[in-house]
């Protein structure tokens, strides 16, 4: 799974290197944030 998060995160820093798109909650697994914060 980790190979897979890190794959889509090369991929997603292509498209706008200063965002982070998937972040990480430890203990439950992983979210996808498409709006800006």
């Amino acid at each position: 799974m980790d190979t897979h998060i890190k794959t889509l995160r090369a991929k997603l820093r292509q498209v706008d290197p200063a965002r982070e798109y998937i972040v990480t909650h430890r203990g439950m697994g992983y979210s996808l944030e498409l709006h800006p914060i």
